[in-house]
């Protein structure tokens, strides 16, 4: 076997009562770090010395405590940005429906009680409206799936395709990229037409309304359409927005574009809504966005300076008069949060932390809770070193 196999068998193999631990040795530092003499503010220069000291007094305490092979430096990172009294496994949602994961092997159906089934090696994923089926891409091929993983129906195209969004009204339309394309496939498989050209790589959005086939995407320009599918009548445009990351409904029907910089709501004619507008501070990015009812918004507000991100609820995001509530803070953590998701009963937000290996499930007000689950890449890559990138979140249906 070579140095490396060996090194990651190693890594594989658990160490009686590591986390307790490194519980353990972080109570121990953090006594220590709370007795220690006070530095005078007008001696500066002592700082970094103090700061290396306490940064040298974790590095010996996890070098002691650490697995073979394990970087001293992966153990200090954990222990800072985790959440604390994070549970070990994802168990339990707070929260009824089901929980789409998409793992570097592919995506995996969660139910309530934990309980996980992988759905086959596919790149990509999103739920039907009930969580009746879910809609997969791999390469070239687009795949209707039943939650148990079992195929209803292919469809292989010329090109790579990518965010196949399943609409909600009757006929059970998808909407896909292929390449620099927009298609609309029937919800059985057939027939597959051409909706439009010259599109941005960013998914497609549903109007969460039933008994209309209206869709937003965004064109490579920066425009975002809004056609009925069935007619092909187009029933607004907004105007040319740079770096769009994501187009969202509102519950209430407003559409809402999320850029780099910038969150927008819109009104039914294209016209930005009056103080409807976020905007990140210099040096910041809006990286993703929720919008669960009552006019409200969550996103995520990313430092760059700071490496740290943000999670920021909005109230009255649209519409109305009672914008005077201010925005608030809910979570802050190190390094970028990712893929906010809003739970059947809109009560929770789930956001995925990459830098701690946490899934972060946030209580909206009244409230508010956080519930943290650890070692998410070991979560969703059993047996194998947790090596992979970071799993996404493809959604969460259905109460």
């Amino acid at each position: 076997m070579s140095d490396h196999g060996v090194r990651e068998a190693l890594l594989a193999v658990p160490v009686p009562d590591e986390l307790g631990a490194q519980r353990r040795a972080w109570r121990v530092v953090g006594a220590a770090h709370t007795t220690r003499e006070p530095v005078p503010r007008r001696r500066r220069r002592l700082r970094p010395a103090l700061a290396l000291a306490v940064v040298a007094v974790v590095a010996v305490s996890a070098a002691a405590l650490s697995p073979p092979g394990r970087s001293v430096g992966g153990w200090i990172r954990d222990r800072v940005a985790g959440e604390p009294d994070a549970q070990p496994a994802l168990v339990h949602l707070p929260a009824p429906g089901m929980l789409l994961v998409v793992a570097d092997r592919g995506p995996w159906i969660v139910r309530r009680d934990g309980s996980k089934r992988f759905l086959g090696d596919y790149d990509d994923a999103s739920f039907s409206p009930q969580g009746r089926f879910v809609v997969a891409t791999a390469g070239r091929r687009l795949v209707a799936l039943e939650p148990d993983g079992d195929p209803r129906w292919a469809l292989a195209r010329p090109g790579p395709v990518a965010d196949a969004r399943w609409a909600p009204s009757p006929g059970f339309r998808v909407a896909y990229r292929e390449g620099a394309t927009l298609r609309v496939v029937a919800g059985d498989g057939s027939p597959d037409r051409l909706l439009a050209r010259s599109v941005a790589a960013v998914a497609p959005a549903w109007l969460p309304r039933r008994g209309r086939t209206v869709l937003a995407y965004a064109r490579a320009n920066g425009v975002v359409r809004v056609v009925d599918v069935d007619s092909g009548d187009e029933l607004m445009r907004t105007p040319r927005t740079p770096r769009i990351r994501e187009i969202l409904w509102t519950p209430d029907g407003l559409l809402a574009v999320l850029a780099e910089r910038e969150l927008r709501l819109y009104s039914s004619r294209g016209r930005i809504l009056e103080g409807a507008t976020i905007r990140a501070p210099e040096g910041h990015l809006l990286i993703d966005a929720v919008a669960p009812p009552g006019g409200q918004v969550v996103y995520a507000d990313y430092d760059a300076r700071a490496r740290a991100t943000t999670l920021v609820h909005a109230f009255c995001f649209g519409a109305g008069a009672c914008r005077t509530v201010g925005p608030s803070r809910i979570f802050t953590g190190s390094g970028r949060l990712q893929d906010l998701v809003l739970s059947p009963d809109a009560r929770w937000i789930l956001a995925g932390w990459p830098e701690a290996d946490q899934l972060l499930f946030l209580r909206l007000p009244p409230g508010p809770r956080i519930r943290a689950v650890d070692d998410v890449r070991r979560e969703f890559h059993p047996g194998r070193p947790p090596r992979g990138s970071f799993p996404r979140l493809g959604g969460w249906c259905c109460s």
